[in-house]
């Protein structure tokens, strides 16, 4: 794997019942025994600024992305409208859960060997369709195993309004009065992002709360089509062109010049803005006098153009999460997209990305280190393991593998086993 420029980044995570995921844990999660019950064989792999997940439909891929954006929600507008907007605590509730929903992130905020752990349990009120926090924890790990962790921050709220302080070393008697003050239903979280005690807590709470969700979609016939902003922005594409273009309003021509450039067959973007605001935009293609319009071109352009867009932005999100990017792309428009992502990661500011697909051209572009893949046990319950295990499970020599290791020896293989 190539080497990246340091950004700050989540090297590990968790979530515990929420939807299909009942729990599972993914990269460098050092309070992995506390969440899998009966321990597990995954090593401390930390996760570098592009992650891909992978698996069949229904394995949770999506719900391992809105479990970021729940997240999100909650420090935005607490824990109770977080349940709310997705249909109420038993709606997003694990079938087979045992205890609260669960979240932890292992966040390293600069390249000095000190992360941290950030954990969230909300639980449902008694006899209430309501929610609560009910703990929060912030955990600074060591590098050395021999050196115990202790917890520097602990919240632990009952059912009503009130909020326990566990003290921690410097704190100013303001900020735990400040806290403890605080609805329960809301994350502590956001009222130490306001603090300086702990430098890096601003960091992760704006990390978290900025999550972008991009998802596909054509159902938005208006403005240019194509694509859909998720939580927690609810906007669509047309709104993201019109954010970019009043935000960078000298810069934009460019940003729109370069955007066309690393699109295959694609030699200018244009735009023109009607007087009820809407968007109007163009791709004029290679050796074509007439450009086409947004409703003309081809899904696999709109789709790669609205990943451009995010990826050109001069003030970029830190945490972007990106469902199914390549489908309807040819793969001339995978390719292209597979390298940008890969330089971007690389430069310095960047953001960290989180992305799912089932694209087996997609998948054979990112290093097996990159990938994790989610599959059902033979219980039902979703697990997770990093496709460089899986080849060294096979047995297969790291010194051999092609371009192509997914398409080679795991798909293959699993196709050679279905037949």
């Amino acid at each position: 794997m190539s080497a990246t420029a340091f950004v700050p980044v989540i090297e590990g995570f968790w979530i515990r019942n929420f939807k299909v995921l009942k729990q599972i844990a993914v990269g460098s999660s050092f309070q992995q025994s506390m969440v899998i019950d009966g321990g597990t064989d995954l090593g401390p792999y930390e996760l570098t600024p592009l992650t891909t997940f992978i698996g069949p439909s229904g394995s949770g891929k999506t719900t391992l992305l809105d479990a970021f954006a729940f997240l999100s929600d909650c420090l935005l507008s607490g824990a109770d409208e977080a349940v709310s907007k997705r249909g109420g605590f038993d709606e997003i509730y694990c079938r087979n859960g045992n205890g609260p929903i669960s979240v932890g992130i292992v966040y390293r905020a600069c390249a000095e060997p000190r992360p941290l752990t950030y954990a969230v349990s909300i639980n449902k009120k008694p006899n209430s369709t309501g929610v609560f926090v009910e703990t929060e924890a912030i955990v600074y790990r060591s590098n050395y195993s021999a050196t115990p962790t202790q917890p520097i921050l602990l919240f632990q709220n009952g059912d009503k309004n009130i909020r326990h302080v566990l003290p921690w070393n410097g704190v100013k008697l303001m900020d735990i009065e400040a806290i403890k003050r605080t609805d329960n239903r809301h994350l502590a979280l956001t009222e130490l992002g306001k603090f300086d005690d702990l430098p890096d807590v601003p960091q992760l709470k704006r990390h978290l709360e900025d999550f972008h969700f991009s998802c596909y979609t054509p159902d938005n016939a208006t403005g240019l089509i194509p694509a859909l902003v998720k939580q927690p922005r609810k906007d669509s594409l047309h709104a993201e062109f019109k954010r970019m273009k009043e935000r960078h309003k000298f810069e934009f021509p460019n940003i729109l010049d370069v955007i066309a450039g690393r699109m295959p067959d694609i030699e200018k973007i244009t735009y023109d803005v009607t007087d009820s605001g809407r968007i109007i935009l163009r791709f004029k293609k290679t050796g074509e006098k007439k450009p086409y319009y947004a409703h003309e071109i081809g899904e696999g352009v709109l789709r790669q153009f609205s990943h451009f867009l995010l990826l050109e932005d001069p003030m970029p999100v830190p945490l972007i999460g990106i469902e199914e990017p390549a489908a309807y792309m040819d793969e001339a428009q995978v390719e292209s997209f597979a390298v940008r992502l890969r330089n971007y990661v690389n430069e310095i500011g960047g953001s960290q990305f989180l992305i799912t697909t089932n694209q087996i051209s997609l998948i054979d572009q990112f290093d097996p280190t990159e990938v994790w893949m989610l599959y059902r046990d033979t219980g039902g319950d979703i697990k997770t393991e990093r496709a460089l295990d899986e080849l060294s499970f096979r047995g297969v020599d790291m010194n051999k593998v092609g371009p192509y290791w997914y398409s080679d020896y795991i798909y293959r293989n699993k196709t050679e086993q279905n037949q």
